[in-house]
């Protein structure tokens, strides 16, 4: 060992070895200026790394080398070897960071979109892509996307299709998330409008808010080619927006901007960078290049800051649905004029029901009212048909929903929730396969929705599809474990399979979602699974007064007798629905807990009443 060291010392490799770091140090410090300074993709600086590591270990050769005969210099033709050798090792690396996904990785590659999961629901994504869910989300990914059967060919990420990521507020106060949160939710909405570009929706594209991801994973997990991203900062009347347009598959800045305007002036903004989008993306407008996406009235700024608000409580549902009412209603106000926010209180009042905030008796007239009147201020507003088609679909008003519904579409062919609600409309009426095609579309737009996962299982399951539809259920649920309907539909897949341990674990964990105790819904399932315990059941059930609340719907106080098999009680309350219309989810007459007693003549009478199943019309409203 001491000889060796001193011939190490004789041939200076520690000396060598200290010049080519320092120097190469010095190099990848320009070198990473130039990157950041010219918006090079970071790939450059990967590559530099791997070649002056490759040419660390070329002078520790060449310099043992001459130190053996004594001298340590290096001639011209070593210098032009080296210098080929980093030129090809670089040039291979580069054809390598280069190379498309599918050949570098075939096992990202083989993720497909979500109605994938049709042909081959079993199916999972493998774990090497699990690094692009985001946090929270990476045991979903397992399950969240589909990949192709063995043999087949994956399916291409759409060239002309974008996710546009939550803007980084830059406000300094976590409180005006709601500002940059909006902006990105209205340019979205404008490029939904935009035929032929797929949009990623906004519950699938805020997931990956305040997430470091690699963006070629987003566009894997998305199925999408690019990726707006930008931040919002906004001082007193002053607002700076930044954006930039990035292909997912390289990492290239396709066209970046910055914006200093009055708030004022905010619409045109928005309008500018979806036009830049578009331009980019190279996809023709409807009605022509000039017709601007984004309507760009002047709108009083604090109108603008409610609409905001109210847009991301929409988005969250649930209780917070009356704080977005309260937004909206502010913001119509102060600017009588703002169809947008007339459409969105609309909607925001149609969903009321789904959600136990009212009934429909007390919401629906609003809601169509104020529908009503946003199409009075801007006749091509989507929301506002969408709003109406919800309400006629729960009041079995069929042509009425589904020409709003057709028009919804028309008007924003990208917007994954006026598809999620026309595919639940045509579940209503009973084109169980026309729902599906929509629900996958919806899904390939948002796939990590759970109302657009559970109305896909629901479909399924509907159709005899149970390995698909659980397939399906597992992933919703492992993303979204609350979702009140993916328990339930939990609940009928074990009981149609007979798995009573899990349909009793499932209705412990709904219980408490619902208002029950989970005791007294577990009675319940014993009793589904016991014939000698189903009378006690069905009695608790009618008796309970935990149980109330569920016996106002009749749809869901049916389902569950139908469920312990008290057929002709559940009959009885069914009868009562055409008198009462009280239950905000027609669909559940659809329901395999009603196959016993679907052929029976006083169901039948129950569905002639309510006009299923309906045919809706064949040609799209103009």
């Amino acid at each position: 060992m001491s000889e060796f060291l001193i011939r190490l010392k004789q041939r200076k490799l520690v000396q060598w070895a200290l010049a080519y770091v320092a120097a190469a140090w010095a190099v990848l410090q320009a070198l990473g200026l130039a990157v950041d300074s010219y918006d090079w993709p970071h790939d450059v600086m990967r590559i530099a790394f791997a070649v002056i590591a490759l040419g660390f270990v070329i002078a520790l050769v060449l310099a043992w080398y001459h130190g053996e005969r004594g001298a340590q210099r290096v001639s011209g033709a070593e210098l032009l070897l080296i210098a080929l050798v980093l030129a090809i090792g670089g040039g291979l690396l580069w054809r390598f960071e280069r190379a498309p996904l599918s050949t570098r990785s075939p096992d990202i590659a083989q993720v497909s979109s979500p109605d994938a999961a049709q042909r081959n629901p079993g199916s999972v994504i493998p774990d090497s892509a699990a690094g692009a869910i985001p946090s929270g989300l990476q045991k979903a990914s397992s399950a969240s996307a589909p990949v192709n059967s063995p043999g087949s060919q994956a399916t291409a990420i759409p060239a002309k299709s974008i996710a546009v990521l939550p803007f980084v507020n830059m406000s300094g106060d976590a409180k005006n998330d709601y500002f940059s949160d909006g902006i990105t939710e209205e340019i979205l909405n404008a490029l939904a409008q935009v035929p032929n570009l797929k949009v990623a929706a906004r519950t699938s594209a805020f997931a990956f808010k305040g997430k470091e991801e690699d963006l070629r994973k987003v566009g894997q997990v998305l199925d999408v080619a690019t990726v707006l991203e930008g931040s919002v900062q906004k001082s007193g009347d002053e607002v700076r927006i930044t954006a930039q347009l990035i292909d997912t598959r390289s990492g290239y800045h396709l066209w970046s901007e910055k914006y200093d305007r009055k708030l004022t002036n905010i619409f045109a903004v928005e309008d500018e960078i979806s036009k830049a989008i578009t331009e980019k993306l190279q996809v023709q407008l409807s009605g022509g290049a000039k017709k601007p996406l984004i309507a760009q009235k002047t709108i009083d700024p604090l109108a603008h800051d409610f609409y905001l608000r109210g847009l991301s409580l929409l988005a969250a549902r649930g209780t917070g649905l009356r704080d977005a009412v309260a937004a909206f209603q502010s913001a119509v106000r102060i600017a009588p004029q703002y169809a947008d926010a007339w459409g969105a209180l609309a909607e925001a009042q149609a969903l009321y029901p789904d959600y136990a905030l009212g009934t429909m008796q007390a919401t629906n007239p609003s809601a169509l009212a104020d529908a009503q009147h946003a199409l009075s201020l801007n006749p091509d507003l989507a929301s506002a048909y969408v709003a109406q088609g919800m309400v006629y679909k729960n009041q079995w008003r069929w042509p009425e929903a589904d020409q709003a519904f057709r028009r919804a579409v028309s008007l924003a062919p990208g917007d994954a929730e006026a598809l999620n609600q026309q595919a639940q409309f045509l579940l209503a009426i009973g084109q169980f396969n026309s729902a599906l095609a929509e629900i996958e579309h919806a899904q390939r737009l948002d796939p990590l929705s759970p109302s657009i996962g559970d109305t896909r299982e629901y479909l399924l399951m509907i159709l005899g599809r149970y390995e698909a539809a659980s397939a399906q259920l597992q992933r919703t649920l492992v993303t979204h474990p609350d979702f009140v309907d993916a328990r339930i539909d939990e609940i009928d897949l074990a009981v149609i399979r007979h798995n009573y341990a899990d349909a009793e674990r499932q209705a412990r964990l709904l219980a408490p979602l619902v208002g029950i105790d989970p005791d007294l819904m577990a009675s319940w399932v014993h009793g589904i699974a016991d014939p000698a315990l189903q009378a006690a059941a069905v009695r608790s059930l009618e008796t309970a007064p935990g149980a109330a609340h569920l016996r106002r719907d009749p749809l869901a106080y049916a389902h569950w007798l139908a469920l312990l098999g008290a057929r002709d009680r559940a009959l009885a309350v069914l009868e009562r629905l055409p008198t009462q219309r009280n239950s905000p989810e027609p669909d559940w007459m659809w329901d395999t807990a009603f196959d016993p007693i679907r052929n029976d003549p006083r169901f039948k009478a129950v569905l002639e009443k309510m006009g299923l199943p309906y045919t809706p019309a064949t040609a799209p409203t103009p």
